[in-house]
């Protein structure tokens, strides 16, 4: 394609798209703004399994038991994140204990812990999970709503593609119309 069939083409779909009233930036300004929820959501579950730990710790300090239960959370970015409870479990010799958990399955609910997972805890460590599940469910909710709107932007993406609205879309077309449109 030379300068001037080029120039065509790009008249034509600037020209198309602006008559349709679509928004070549819309993907772009919505991808900013999943990218910022997604970083809010993390955050305030990091938050919440930093005051999680901050309990832990202060019955450390107080000499009290610091239980068996701990969660934590997994964040792929693009992905929905995950928070996950697990059992402390230690092994090895008394001088060299080294500490794995195990991870707590969530069962038919993707987003909520059952109690019924909790109940060979401790009464204070069923007490925090009380304190935290519910809203550890929301930010799986939420978290989970983002990424469902990730793949429904792609899915929109590849639709105006082939609808020829954006610029990629068009160069891997080679639909006869256009380029006949284009003087090609």
């Amino acid at each position: 394609m030379n300068n001037t069939q080029q120039k065509q083409r790009d008249i034509y779909v600037e020209k198309r798209c602006t008559e349709m009233g679509f928004n070549p930036n819309w993907f772009e300004q919505m991808e900013q703004i999943l990218e910022e929820q997604e970083a809010l959501i993390t955050l305030e579950a990091q938050t919440m399994v930093d005051n999680f730990w901050a309990q832990i710790t202060e019955r450390k300090l107080a000499g009290e038991s610091q239980g068996r239960l701990g969660v934590r959370i997994i964040d792929r970015e693009g992905y929905k994140i995950q928070i996950v409870w697990y059992r402390k479990q230690w092994f090895g010799p008394k001088d060299d204990k080294k500490l794995f958990g195990k991870a707590i399955p969530k069962g038919r609910n993707r987003n909520k812990y059952p109690m019924q997972r909790f109940s060979g805890f401790t009464d204070w460590e069923q007490e925090l999970v009380e304190m935290f599940e519910d809203d550890f469910a929301l930010l799986r909710e939420a978290s989970g709503a983002v990424a469902d709107q990730r793949k429904a932007m792609d899915r929109a993406k590849k639709a105006y593609g082939a609808l020829g609205y954006t610029e990629t879309a068009l160069v891997d077309m080679g639909e006869p119309e256009l380029e006949e449109a284009w003087g090609i």
